[in-house]
């Protein structure tokens, strides 16, 4: 099937005509930065797949003519952390019931009474389910992590988006070989069927000290 969405070379179509794959993924970061900083001008009114796409708009619409619009083609992504394995993301067709059955049991959860340790495991296993629908064809990361931030925050249990940013980068060794996985790693090895025995501990400790910060910055001070 034809990729609509890249110019021949691979390089995604986006309103600046940049054909450089490096110089977009700069364009990308620089205008993407902003917009995670500015999350909270997003209207909510329900956490629904609305609210999913009216985030993935904030992020990307001065990007992509696509911006906020499921993608229409299906999505195989060899990834760095599972060798000549993609994860089987959502196709076209099922991408709005798959996500309204993640936010759903999202949704139905009751976040009182739990630790932050407990909350930062369920809640990374859930958004890791919920991002492997991968609704856009580019931006699903940053755009489900700001639909967390404004989740989170709703129900009690805000956290720092800056520990994520600091993670957005994948380090190497001299040889090659990773050294330091990013927040997309941490989200596809969170993400796998139980199965294939998903590790959900990295991203849960990001969450776990992200929103414990939050939590200390709140703590009235001592007379």
């Amino acid at each position: 099937m034809t990729d609509p969405y890249i110019y021949s070379n691979g390089v995604l179509r986006n309103k600046f005509d940049i054909d450089d794959y490096e110089k977009l993924n700069q364009a990308e970061a620089d205008i993407g930065f902003a917009k995670l900083m500015d999350i909270d001008s997003v209207e909510v009114t329900y956490f629904d797949e609305d609210l999913i796409k009216r985030v993935h708009k904030h992020i990307f619409e001065d990007i992509f003519d696509w911006a906020g619009e499921y993608r229409t083609v299906p999505l195989i992504k060899y990834e760095a952390v599972l060798p000549r394995y993609t994860v089987p993301y959502s196709e076209p067709k099922s991408i709005s019931k798959d996500l309204k059955k993640r936010l759903n049991d999202l949704n139905k959860i009751a976040w009182q009474d739990k630790s932050v340790e407990e909350i930062s495991y369920l809640f990374s296993r859930k958004l890791a389910l919920l991002w492997k629908v991968h609704p856009f064809r580019d931006g699903n990361t940053r755009t489900i992590l700001s639909f967390a931030f404004i989740y989170a925050k709703e129900h009690g249990f805000q956290f720092d988006i800056q520990d994520f940013i600091n993670e957005l980068n994948r380090t190497y060794r001299e040889n090659g070989k990773i050294a330091k996985i990013n927040i997309r790693d941490m989200f596809v090895l969170a993400s796998l069927p139980d199965e294939y025995y998903p590790e959900i501990k990295p991203l849960a400790r990001v969450f776990e000290k992200a929103i414990s910060k939050c939590q200390t910055k709140e703590e009235p001070k001592k007379k």
